[in-house]
């Protein structure tokens, strides 16, 4: 796969906006694309994982503020019945679930017909870091909404960190 963390970056930041406005009806007031330069990544309450590619692996990562997932999780299971001992639960897998659709609707902008892998989203709760090595760089997009914030991480090796 040969395309820049910057141009991953712009389609998935993109997708997630019009998801939220079009299926949530939840707008984003503002967003900040950056690389970062430190060696951590700070996180939020949930934190979702998934990879694209083979080799090299582009990892796109979903970090959600506490109100910004209770608020999605309220609107994508308000037709369901779900028991307070099973929220959190559910809460995870809103978490992973928004991130598959979002990364899985968006790699067809990116591949150019090429065959790409897509791993299962990973579900975190409660890190407050990642920390990362010299060889892969980070580009950050945080989503401000009137529900809280989505920070959209792309994690890639150096090579693919053209910007």
């Amino acid at each position: 796969m040969s395309i820049s963390i910057k141009r991953v970056m712009d389609i998935i930041s993109l997708r997630t906006i019009n998801f939220l406005s079009d299926e949530m009806d939840i707008h984003v007031d503002r967003q900040d694309i950056r690389p970062i330069s430190n060696n951590r990544l700070e996180l939020n309450h949930i934190t979702s994982v998934i990879t694209i590619g083979s080799t090299p692996h582009i990892f796109i990562i979903f970090s959600y503020e506490k109100e910004f997932i209770n608020k999605i999780f309220e609107i994508y299971t308000k037709e369901l019945d779900i028991r307070v001992e099973e929220r959190a639960e559910y809460i995870e897998e809103t978490a992973g679930d928004l991130l598959n659709i979002i990364v899985g609707n968006s790699i067809a902008e990116f591949i150019n017909g090429v065959a790409i892998s897509l791993s299962p989203p990973i579900v975190i709760a409660s890190a407050e870091s990642i920390a990362k090595s010299r060889a892969v760089k980070f580009f950050v997009n945080d989503l401000t909404t009137s529900y809280g914030n989505l920070r959209i991480f792309c994690i890639g090796p150096n090579e693919l960190f053209e910007i």
